[in-house]
């Protein structure tokens, strides 16, 4: 199983109406060609929120591992995806990216806001560590949706390792888990970031 991340800014001169326009319909186009490939998450940082760049994508390839950017390889190649792909660089850069496995099965997000945990393992601590505590955390807070718990593959991406996408109906349902003690967990928290449905982002 794959979790693919592109880090994305908008092209500077480029308007935030062509902006959404395009990059917005990138995900659309992609998923709808190429089926295996879901789409999971399309944020766009909020509240200026968190690290840059502001804006996320996320998908699962849930059949494949690495082979697949072998296979995307062969579809940009034969220019099957220039039809969303040529808009896409004209409006977006993809200022870096990720591979990833998941810890948990990736869930689509519904909710509208996200806080993502950016965080490293801690000394000793396992997969089955974190992702342990990650399901006792599910339980405490009950009115947030774990979208994603993701491990990254080996440097196969930015720093921190570990990221985690919680939805939330309200941002005041997070005050909890944003004041919550990781010193005695499996994890050290790094950084933490607001984030929208792409176009519905507090600039």
């Amino acid at each position: 199983m794959l979790v693919y991340l592109e880090y994305i800014s908008r092209r500077p001169g480029v308007g935030l109406h062509e902006f959404y326009k395009v990059a917005g319909a990138g995900p659309i186009g992609w998923t709808g060609d190429f089926a295996t490939d879901k789409a999971v998450l399309n944020l766009g940082r909020t509240w200026r929120m968190g690290p840059e760049p502001e804006y996320l994508t996320v998908w699962y390839s849930p059949e494949h591992g690495l082979e697949r950017l072998d296979e995307w390889e062969g579809i940009f190649g034969a220019g099957e995806a220039d039809a969303y792909e040529e808009p896409f660089r004209l409006a977006a850069r993809i200022e870096r990216s990720g591979c990833y496995e998941p810890l948990t099965e990736p869930v689509r997000g519904t909710l509208g806001r996200y806080y993502a945990e950016w965080f490293d393992w801690g000394a000793g601590s396992s997969r089955q560590d974190v992702s342990g505590y990650f399901e006792s955390r599910i339980v405490r807070y009950p009115e947030l949706q774990l979208n994603l718990l993701i491990d990254r593959i080996g440097n196969l991406g930015p720093d921190p390792r570990g990221l985690a996408v919680w939805g939330t109906p309200s941002w005041v349902d997070l005050d909890a888990i944003a004041r919550e003690d990781h010193s005695s967990s499996p994890i050290v928290p790094v950084a933490a970031s607001f984030y929208s449905d792409f176009g519905k982002e507090i600039l």
